[in-house]
């Protein structure tokens, strides 16, 4: 059985998508430093398809545990992802394959990403904090 803490799945599964998102966060400024060097292949880190397979489908009902004695929730964390290199040189002659307007664009999505990421696991980690303590206002 895969123990994910006080948390419980909701929260490995956001530590997971955080994770991810800082790794793929520091690819895409490394994309971006090396804009200039010539003959870099730029790369990406492709973690959805995984992640959303990793999942039980959305259909179907979550399965309450009310003993440890109880089959557990089959939930495959952490999922790594994959990096890909992208082959396609843009047409500057260096045989490049960064696109700055492209990376500059993909690290303001992430990083709203990840903070929409943290800023979920943190009231997850207020709300367990307030059951602790007993206190219903913050």
């Amino acid at each position: 059985m895969a123990d994910f803490g006080l948390l419980g799945s909701d929260g490995a599964f956001k530590a997971n998508l955080m994770n991810l998102r800082h790794r793929r966060q520091e690819i895409i400024a490394s994309n971006i430093a090396n804009v200039d060097t010539p003959g870099y292949k730029a790369r990406r880190l492709e973690f959805e398809d995984v992640l959303r397979d990793s999942m039980p489908l959305g259909d179907e009902l979550p399965m309450a545990r009310s003993s440890r004695h109880h089959m557990p929730v089959s939930l495959q964390m952490p999922v790594e992802g994959e990096l890909q290199e992208i082959e396609t040189p843009i047409p500057k002659g260096d045989q490049n394959s960064v696109d700055l307007e492209q990376e500059m664009a993909r690290q303001s999505a992430n990083q709203l990403l990840y903070n929409y990421a943290a800023q979920s696991m943190n009231s997850q980690i207020t709300q367990m904090r307030m059951v602790i303590q007993g206190s219903t206002s913050q």
